[in-house]
């Protein structure tokens, strides 16, 4: 996708889809740290199997201008799945420190 949009000139979306590229990458990271600490951590919306069904809704109806939405949303829910899972996972770690 950063392909397409750059060879016909949306700067806006290369953008767009390299943030979508690094929060997509950062859900996965911030859940493998967090079972690293605190065992398990399945919280937030967007999990692989949602980020990977929008983008194939995205692709099939791109004709219609679908793919614009989906990037948009993928951008949104991805950071606040990421910020969710951080928080999740500090206060699961502050519950199991021992009191000082």
């Amino acid at each position: 996708m950063l392909v397409y949009y750059g060879r016909i000139n949306r700067f806006r979306y290369v953008v767009l889809v390299a943030f979508v590229m690094v929060t997509s990458l950062m859900v996965s990271y911030t859940r493998a740290r967090a079972e690293a600490l605190i065992g398990q951590c399945k919280v937030g919306f967007m999990e692989r199997p949602e980020r990977i069904v929008l983008i194939i809704i995205g692709a099939l109806f791109n004709h219609w201008g679908a793919m614009a939405p989906v990037l948009w949303v993928l951008a949104v829910l991805s950071t606040i799945t990421v910020a969710h899972r951080i928080i999740y996972t500090y206060q699961n770690t502050k519950q199991l420190a021992p009191p000082s």
